[in-house]
């Protein structure tokens, strides 16, 4: 009897009956894996790859802007031919009369320390409104560090004296730091806007840029190439502090962070219209040489041009840096935007 007993037990330990040994091993075994919320993968290797994936395509972007600031300084200050024509431009303003650039400027003298000051601490401060403390703090770094390198760059980089003149004329100005402050202040307001409201930001950045870089031509305190130039580095500033929110698992998509064509085609609309009339000024000074042939002739033409190029070419930079925003939501991971979006979709069902 007991021997069968032994032969029963041997048999199921054998087979894997249930409650056997080899059972109970199995089981044992068959642990549950744990599980890995979306975005902690604890690997830190490959949590920085992916942040640096993130990143590129907007550091990306601002490398080609700062490349096209470059390109500016190179073309319009360190050759003979970009100093000669834009210093016909800027001598011209000699020429204007003085309640003109008096207007100029002061339509430009809000544009001061106080007031960048200001407008800094309201950016930040709108983006702690929203809840995004991140998105604030580089919001307002971005338009610290834009302004203080547009006036370090001005200070810096060297003007050649390929063309005689007075002092005033062969010092640098490139580029402006009073344009570099409306700009920032636009970069700045577009990255803490809410998503719907970006069109609005464009608009009114745009044209405020726009003044800034005609007024500073007609006030004879610019060349073109300081304006452009300006929104270039502001625009290259804005699209590294992307990258670092990016990089940060804080950008995500969007589905209203769109801005609509007509507000695009409108803003080119006028741009090409500015700059239709500034190419058709220089055509007739071409076409029609007796023109200049009176004392600062060709001056007068190329001071009423090169505003009209400043007011359409510099706010580009600012759509630029728009473009690169389209389609999102900046300050929050991606998760918590749809979290958001979805709470916000469910209250609006129900009835």
């Amino acid at each position: 009897m007991t021997h069968a007993n032994e032969s029963m037990e041997r048999q199921m330990r054998c087979t894997g009956a249930p409650g056997s040994y080899r059972a109970r091993v199995g089981r044992k075994m068959r642990t549950p894996r744990p599980t890995v919320t979306e975005g902690a993968t604890g690997d830190p290797p490959m949590e920085r790859r992916a942040a640096i994936a993130r990143a590129a395509p907007y550091a990306l972007a601002g490398a080609g802007l700062l490349a096209a600031f470059i390109a500016v300084y190179v073309i319009a200050v360190l050759t003979e031919t970009g100093q000669r024509v834009e210093n016909t431009a800027l001598l011209g303003a000699a020429i204007r009369s003085e309640a003109e650039r008096g207007r100029s400027a002061d339509a430009l003298s809000p544009v001061s320390l106080a007031t960048f000051g200001l407008a800094v601490f309201l950016v930040v401060t709108a983006g702690f409104a929203r809840r995004r403390s991140g998105l604030g703090l580089v919001a307002g770094a971005v338009m610290v560090v834009a302004v203080v390198a547009a006036e370090l760059l001005k200070d810096v980089l060297p003007r050649p004296a390929h063309i005689d003149g007075p002092v005033w004329l062969l010092r640098n100005s490139f580029p402006s730091g009073t344009v570099a402050v409306v700009a920032a202040t636009g970069v700045g307001a577009l990255l803490v806007s809410p998503d719907r409201l970006r069109w609005a930001v464009l608009v009114v950045g745009g044209v405020a840029l726009a003044i800034a870089a005609q007024s500073t031509q007609i006030a004879g305190w610019h060349r073109l190439s300081d304006a452009v130039g300006s929104g270039l580095l502001v625009a290259a500033v804005g699209a590294f502090g992307v990258s670092v929110l990016a990089a940060g698992d804080l950008v995500a998509d969007s589905s209203v962070g769109r801005i609509t064509w007509r507000v695009y085609a409108g803003i080119l609309s006028v741009g090409g219209v500015l700059l239709a009339l500034g190419t058709l000024l220089l055509v007739l000074l071409v076409v029609f040489p007796l023109l200049s042939s009176p004392e600062g002739g060709r001056r007068v033409f190329f001071q009423t041009a090169f505003p009209l190029f400043a007011a359409a070419l510099t706010p580009l930079t600012l759509v630029l840096f728009a473009r690169l925003l389209e389609g999102r939501s900046l300050g929050r991971r991606p998760a918590e935007e749809r979290d958001e979006l979805s709470e916000a979709t469910g209250s609006s069902t129900v009835v």
